[in-house]
């Protein structure tokens, strides 16, 4: 029988006592926190630590991120000092994607330090300013639409075909969420960001996933771009 959240939290509490007894935050994310757990989810913490608790964790002297397993389950461990956290936060943000800082503000907390609320507060305030993404940015992006729309237009190989699709769907999804004022994801974040930020984006993507013929396909790909601002045929300077 799957574990509820309860014993989830208790068993990445025992992990935390064994593996990191000097973290001062601990934070369970992802589907543990949310009841949204399918049979091959893992336990996503995030933690906070004074610096020697990095001692031969195999990361350097402010951060360690790995994998591993304790009590049957698989466990996704983020553990950083407060400038290891700020640091790293730091180059999510200019990513567009993150997710240190969502697994922060979003996750559940089951230790609190006296850094938490200082940390958390800066997180969920440049959370809440949106990615800044400039008209250029914005232009690249559908410069690369546009290549990829006239590519799968013209395309026979099935192994290309399959290329180029998945590339336009990622590359609209992007575009959408942006567009809607809205941060990054990938996997199956980048479908869940999607439906949240931009539903009639969404749908439109997912007909396009459904739609078997390539031209066709990329029919429904065009309106879409269109909506986004169009194709981008002129001269470009990238």
């Amino acid at each position: 029988m799957p574990r509820t959240i309860i014993e989830l939290e208790h068993v990445a509490l025992r992990f935390c006592d064994r593996e990191f007894p000097s973290a001062t935050t601990i934070v369970l994310g992802g589907s543990a926190s949310t009841g949204r757990r399918t049979p091959t989810s893992d336990i996503d913490l995030l933690l906070i630590a004074p610096p020697a608790a990095f001692d031969g964790q195999g990361g350097d002297a402010t951060s360690v991120a790995r994998v591993t397993h304790f009590d049957g389950e698989r466990i996704d461990v983020f553990a950083y000092t407060v400038e290891g956290f700020t640091d790293w936060s730091e180059r999510d943000f200019a990513s567009l994607r993150p997710v240190l800082p969502i697994l922060l503000t979003e996750g559940t907390p089951l230790r609190t330090g006296d850094e938490f609320d200082t940390l958390r507060g800066w997180a969920a305030d440049r959370l809440e300013r949106g990615p800044q993404v400039d008209d250029h940015a914005r232009a690249l992006r559908r410069y690369a639409i546009t290549d990829l729309l006239d590519d799968l237009g013209d395309a026979t190989d099935p192994l290309i075909i399959a290329a180029l699709r998945s590339e336009l769907f990622r590359g609209l999804a992007e575009l959408s969420i942006l567009a809607a004022g809205a941060w990054l994801g990938s996997g199956k974040w980048l479908a869940r960001r999607l439906r949240a930020a931009d539903p009639t984006a969404a749908d439109a993507l997912e007909r396009f996933a459904s739609e078997l013929d390539p031209r066709a396909a990329a029919a429904l790909a065009s309106q879409l771009l269109e909506r986004l601002g169009g194709r981008v045929d002129g001269d470009f300077v990238r």
